[in-house]
C-alpha cells in the first residue's frame, strides 16, 4: 500500500534560526516559563508567546494547544501542554505528540520542528526522549485511507519533521529505529485493515513472499495439500469450510551463528471468522478481518528485525486460512487430529483461532527453539480482563514474562500477565479425546484458551499473547486512530532488541 512517507531528522540549531511551517515547545502547568532560549526567539517577535502566557489565555494544561502566528521564519508557534510534572511519563509525552501531531497535519502543515528540550524532565534522557518523540508523531499522523475514491488529492500529509534538539549528540540510531518500527505498526496496521474479499490466505501469503523479496528473508509457504500431507487435521479442519484454500507461511532470519537457537514467533491468521456453524451474530461478525493481527504483527516485526540487523536468529509460523460456513465446515463434536498427533474434541466452532495455532505451535516446537511466543486475537474474554486499554498474556516460563514485562514498560504498550493454575486443566478434559478445545462453562476464557495451546508447545519456554481486544481501536486519540492498531509490533520489538 502506497503512504505517504514522513521523515524525521535530528537538528541542533538555535531556536531563533529554525526555519519551518510549526514549531511545538512543550510547557509543565506548574513551569509556564520561558527558558532563556525561550525569550531569546520570543523577543524577536514581540514577546507575543510571553504575552500570551501573562494573559493566562495558555496555562500549560496537559492536552492543551495554543497556536500563536507569528509568520515569519517560523509561520507558527505552538504552545503545547504537558499537565502537572510530576504525573509526567513518557505515556504523557507519547500521547501529547501524537496528538500534536494530528492537529497540525489536519490544519494543513507540511512540516514542523519538536523543541525536545522542552518536552524533557529529570526522568528522561535525551536517547530516550528523541526516540519516542519520533515514534510517537509518526504512529499518530497513521491514515488508512487504500479504499477511499473521493477528495483523494486533498488528502492532507506531513512531509517532515526535525527533532531540535540542544545536545551534540547523534541520534540517528534512534531515529532510524523510531522509523522501522513506525513502519512495522504501519503496515500491519495496512493489512489488518485491508477487507477480507481482498486479504484473503493466498493474497497475505503472496504478501509475506514479496516482504521476505526485499528483507533478505527465507520464505516457505505451505499450500493446502502440503498442509494436508503434514498431516495438521485442526487446521485443515477450520479451513475445510472456505472455498479460499490456506496457507501456513514459516520466514526466517538469521542476524547471529545459525548454531544459535532462534526465537520463533507464531501469529494467529484468520483472514476472516464467520463464527463457522457456530456463526457470530450482528454486530460481532463486524470487524472480523482483524483476526489475522497476529499473523501480520509477527510479519512485520521480522521484517523490523532484518532492517535493524538485530543480532538473533528468528522464525515466523503464521497460519492463514478463513473460518466459514459451508457443507464441508468442521462441526461441534468432531474430534481432529493435531500436527503432535493429539485429538482434539470439537465443543465450538468458533473457537477456531486455538486450534490453528495448536498446529503452528506444534510445527515451531519442532523446530526446537529457544523460546516460542505466540501473538492471537483468541478471546473476546480479553475484554473482560482488561478492556481496551492493555493485553494479557500467560507464560510458562519466569524469564521470558519478564522479558515480555519490561519491554511492555518500554514500548508503552500495556501487559498484565495471567495465572497459568493447574486447576484450569480439569476444564479442558475430554470424554471421547484427548483433549477439548474449551470449557463447557465459559469461565476464565483467556486462561482456558492458553491452557490448550499449552499442550503443544512441549517443554520448551513458552508465552502467549492475547490481542483478541487491544488488536482494534474505537477511538482516534494519541497514537491510536480507529482501526487496526498494530498490537504487539512496539512491544516485541522492544523485547527481541534487548534478547539476550
Amino acid at each position: 500500500m502506497d503512504r505517504a512517507a514522513t521523515s524525521v531528522k535530528s537538528l541542533k540549531i538555535e531556536l531563533s534560526k529554525v526555519k519551518d511551517d510549526s514549531l511545538l515547545i512543550g510547557f509543565f502547568k506548574e513551569k509556564v516559563s520561558l527558558s532563556s532560549e525561550l525569550k531569546k526567539l520570543d523577543n524577536e517577535h514581540g514577546n507575543i508567546m510571553g504575552s500570551c502566557i501573562k494573559n493566562n489565555n495558555f496555562k500549560g494544561e496537559k492536552g492543551e494547544v495554543k497556536n500563536v502566528f507569528i509568520n515569519k521564519n517560523v509561520k507558527n508557534i505552538v504552545l503545547v501542554g504537558l499537565g502537572e510534572e510530576k504525573k509526567y511519563n513518557f505515556d504523557v509525552l507519547s500521547n501529547t505528540i501524537a496528538d500534536a501531531s494530528k492537529k497540525l497535519r489536519d490544519n494543513g502543515t507540511e512540516s514542523f520542528g519538536i523543541y525536545s528540550e522542552s518536552f524533557k524532565n529529570s526522568k528522561l534522557n535525551d536517547e530516550e526522549l528523541v526516540e519516542k518523540i519520533a515514534l510517537s508523531a509518526l504512529m499518530g499522523l497513521y491514515k488508512f485511507n487504500e479504499y477511499k475514491t473521493k477528495d483523494k488529492d486533498e488528502v492532507k500529509n506531513i512531509r517532515e519533521i526535525t527533532i531540535i534538539a540542544n545536545s551534540n549528540k547523534n541520534f540517528e540510531n534512534q531515529i532510524k529505529y523510531a522509523s522501522i518500527v513506525a513502519d512495522a505498526v504501519s503496515k500491519t496496521r495496512d493489512l489488518v485493515n485491508t477487507p477480507p474479499n481482498a486479504a484473503t490466505p493466498a493474497y497475505v501469503a503472496d504478501y509475506a513472499k514479496g516482504l521476505a523479496k526485499i528483507s533478505n528473508l527465507k520464505c516457505t509457504v505451505f499450500d493446502e495439500k502440503q498442509i494436508e500431507k503434514m498431516k495438521m487435521g485442526c487446521f485443515i479442519g477450520v479451513a475445510q469450510g472456505s472455498i479460499n484454500r490456506p496457507r501456513l507461511v514459516v520466514l526466517e532470519y538469521y542476524g547471529t551463528d545459525k548454531n544459535q537457537k532462534p526465537i520463533a514467533i507464531v501469529g494467529k491468521g484468520i483472514t476472516f471468522d464467520s463464527g463457522g456453524l457456530n456463526v457470530k451474530p450482528y454486530p460481532y461478525i463486524l470487524n472480523m478481518k482483524d483476526d489475522k493481527g497476529g499473523a501480520v504483527a509477527a510479519m512485520h516485526i521480522i521484517e523490523a528485525c532484518s532492517k535493524l540487523k538485530l543480532n538473533i536468529n528468528l522464525i515466523v509460523v503464521t497460519p492463514l486460512c478463513e473460518n466459514m460456513i459451508d457443507a464441508a465446515s468442521y462441526r461441534p463434536d468432531d474430534v481432529l487430529t493435531a500436527y503432535n498427533k493429539m485429538t482434539v474434541e470439537i465443543r465450538n466452532t468458533d473457537a477456531e483461532g486455538r486450534l490453528v495455532l495448536a498446529d503452528a505451535l506444534a510445527y515451531a516446537a519442532e523446530q526446537k527453539p529457544q523460546a516460542i511466543i505466540d501473538i492471537a486475537t483468541l478471546t473476546g474474554a480479553s475484554m473482560i480482563v482488561l478492556g481496551y486499554v492493555g493485553t494479557p498474556f500467560l507464560s510458562t516460563d519466569e524469564k521470558v514474562a519478564e522479558k515480555i514485562k519490561n519491554a511492555s514498560k518500554k514500548s508503552l504498550e500495556k501487559v498484565w500477565e495471567l495465572p497459568l493454575w493447574s486447576e484450569y486443566e480439569e476444564s479442558i478434559k475430554s470424554d471421547v479425546a484427548d483433549v477439548k478445545h474449551i470449557s463447557d462453562d465459559g469461565d476464565a476464557g483467556v486462561i482456558i484458551g492458553a491452557t490448550f495451546l499449552k499442550n503443544f508447545v512441549n517443554d520448551i519456554p513458552w508465552a502467549h499473547i492475547d490481542i483478541g481486544t487491544t488488536v482494534w481501536s474505537k477511538v482516534d486519540k494519541g497514537v491510536l486512530t480507529k482501526g487496526a492498531t498494530g498490537a504487539t509490533v512496539r512491544l516485541m520489538m522492544e523485547m527481541l532488541r534487548e534478547w539476550k
